[in-house]
């Protein structure tokens, strides 16, 4: 099932009650130019491109992972958590997103992420 789906509308929480939401693709992953112990991971969007760095993951998920969020947090990019019925759950680490993305969890990116840079 694709996450926008059963997503009601827009997906939204405190830190991000105006943020619009794209399905993002992951597209590739590549040793992070800016940072050698992490990887970058390459997504696509409706709206173009936009990719995030990650610390080396140390494990990878065996079984399908629940929705992931990349919204705009107070301190930068955060990972959430997305439950059933399209609401934010507990920000993830990037230690657990990052395995949950690889593993295919569906992604949806606040579409700020990807605008902003143009």
């Amino acid at each position: 099932m694709a996450l926008l789906s059963f997503l009601p509308g827009a997906c939204t929480d405190d830190l991000s009650r105006d943020s619009e939401f794209l399905s993002a693709t992951l597209e590739s992953l590549r040793r992070c130019p800016a940072r050698g112990e992490y990887v970058e991971l390459c997504f696509t969007t409706a709206e173009g491109e936009w990719s995030w760095c990650f610390p080396e993951p140390a494990r990878r998920l065996r079984r399908r992972p629940s929705p992931v969020a990349l919204t705009l947090g107070p301190y930068g990019v955060l990972a959430r958590r997305v439950d059933g019925d399209g609401e934010f759950g507990t920000a993830l680490d990037a230690s657990v997103a990052l395995p949950m993305i690889l593993a295919g969890a569906d992604v949806v990116v606040a579409r700020y992420l990807v605008t902003a840079g143009r």
